[in-house]
């Protein structure tokens, strides 16, 4: 299809222009298919895999948005076979996406980027950025949020709207705010049936 066509040919004009442009701090792989915008910023190292995919959400209001944020040592790296749908990440330390994953329009951030005494908020802070990862073969959902030291094990699934703020195990459905296990207790967990006593009396 000449869509594809496209994206491929695009891809590989993103591959080249941001390594020249970076000086090599920014590396995509080959097979980029780039269905729509991919932007790129920031003074840090950003790696992409092979074969990824990048497209505009499905309501056309983002664009896929890697940004390494005040330090050259903040890294963001995404995995082989990774599909990225208007999604936007900010690192001040590290965010990686495992292969295979997939990524909705949902916003992951490693760090609060402010501090929260009054009298240390920097435009140029990270505050206490800690690492994101999102597992291997993980999907994550439209609007959702990963915040700093969170993760989505391999295989999870993350809801729509979820606001992930701690490690998750692997292939579990996370929901809420905060995102927790489907199934959990005080977590859409069904209450279990009481059976009615009998009465030996009578």
């Amino acid at each position: 299809m000449l869509a594809d066509w496209l994206a491929r040919l695009r891809g590989e004009y993103y591959r080249i222009r941001y390594a020249v442009l970076s000086g090599g701090r920014i590396r995509i792989g080959r097979g980029l298919r780039a269905y729509g915008p991919l932007v790129v910023s920031g003074v840090g190292k950003i790696v992409i895999g092979e074969g990824v995919t990048v497209r505009r959400d499905p309501f056309d209001e983002h664009e896929v948005c890697l940004q390494t944020m005040h330090s050259a040592s903040a890294e963001i790296s995404i995995g082989d076979g990774v599909t990225l749908w208007g999604t936007r990440i900010a690192a001040g330390k590290r965010v990686r996406v495992e292969p295979g994953a997939r990524l909705a329009d949902a916003l992951v951030m490693d760090s609060d980027f402010h501090e929260v005494a009054s009298d240390r908020r920097l435009l140029d802070s990270v505050g206490d950025a800690r690492e994101v990862v999102i597992g291997e073969g993980a999907t994550v959902g439209s609007r959702a949020l990963l915040t700093k030291g969170s993760s989505v094990g391999s295989g999870s699934t993350v809801r729509p709207g979820a606001v992930v703020m701690r490690p998750t195990p692997a292939r579990a459905v996370l929901s809420g705010f905060p995102a927790r296990p489907e199934g959990k207790p005080g977590l859409n967990a069904r209450a279990p049936e009481r059976k009615d006593a009998k009465s030996d009396v009578g």
